[in-house]
């Protein structure tokens, strides 16, 4: 797959690939794609569209892509589908383009990315792109978050019963599910410099600042600094997980006696608990967290 500077001048792509999830946002991405393509033919570059038909399927398909000769991919829908098409690629650092079409299009957020196709094959067509470090679980690649524990056992739960489109509603029941029962994890993070901490309700290992589209973490998270930004939570009763959640909401979500913060460049993660990657359920741990090597491309402003 030809490769786009990151810096100097970049050079405006001719091929992309468009890979669509065709229920993101209500379906929406039906009629976005083809505006998408539409406007990028007018910038003289070339797109063909592909929706998704089963889950696995984008990630597929970013994988036959690499021999295939396009100047870069375009993932259209939620968090979920950059991250399988994130996933599919043989070599992570190809050039990537969002168009978010899904539920809380956190990734979006970081970036500024534009929701208009006009807007989006704007900045396409600029070929203007942003370094960013990718985190890895095991094996599986993300960008955003690995979440364990009481997140994890949460879109664990939307798994199991998600059917059709996805939105705000939907996660009602799940999260209304976990809190009835409300799961008491004990795990233990062991950090890059060997100090570790246990007893721990859950552990967020996360590269952004916004969670779920509208929850501020802790002021010191850049997307941009390369590390993992690992916060670990001790609290055990649903009250204190929600005054922590109203904290965050408001913006007011810092280090104290429920709370601990480390930054680091890998995290060992062990106990009994379900986990996620960029809202999409992962596995359980034990879990292994670092920085891979390579970092991705994406199609962004400049900062």
């Amino acid at each position: 797959m030809p490769h786009l500077p990151v810096n100097g001048n970049p050079l405006p792509p001719r091929r992309l690939l468009i890979v669509a999830n065709p229920i993101s946002g209500g379906g929406r991405s039906k009629v976005l794609v083809p505006a998408l393509c539409a406007e990028l033919d007018k910038r003289g570059i070339t797109a063909q569209p592909y929706f998704t038909t089963a889950a696995g399927d984008g990630a597929a398909r970013a994988r036959a892509a690499a021999n295939e000769g396009w100047d870069g991919l375009v993932a259209v829908g939620g968090d979920g589908t950059v991250n399988e098409v994130l996933n599919g690629m043989p070599d992570p650092s190809a050039p990537l383009g969002v168009l978010p079409v899904g539920t809380a299009n956190v990734l979006a957020r970081e970036l500024h990315l534009p929701r208009q196709p006009a807007a989006a094959a704007a900045l396409l067509a600029s070929g203007t792109l942003r370094s960013l470090a990718i985190g890895l679980a095991g094996d599986r690649r993300f960008l955003l978050f690995c979440g364990v524990g009481v997140d994890g056992a949460v879109v664990q739960r939307l798994s199991e019963v998600r059917k059709g489109t996805l939105g705000m509603l939907k996660w009602t029941g799940p999260i209304l599910h976990v809190v009835r029962r409300w799961p008491r994890y004990a795990l233990s993070a062991t950090f890059a410099d060997g100090s570790s901490l246990d007893d721990l309700s859950s552990v967020l290992v996360t590269r952004v600042r916004n969670y779920g589209g509208f929850v501020h973490l802790t002021r010191d998270i850049s997307v941009d600094d390369g590390f993992l930004h690992v916060l670990c939570f001790r609290m055990r009763s649903r009250t204190a997980w929600l005054w922590q959640g109203a904290r965050a909401f408001a913006g007011r979500l810092v280090p104290g006696p429920h709370l601990e913060v480390r930054k680091t460049t890998a995290v060992q993660i062990t106990g009994n608990a379900p986990y996620q990657l960029d809202g999409d359920h992962g596995s359980h741990t034990p879990v292994t967290v670092t920085v891979l090597g390579t970092r991705a491309r994406l199609f962004a402003p400049p900062l």
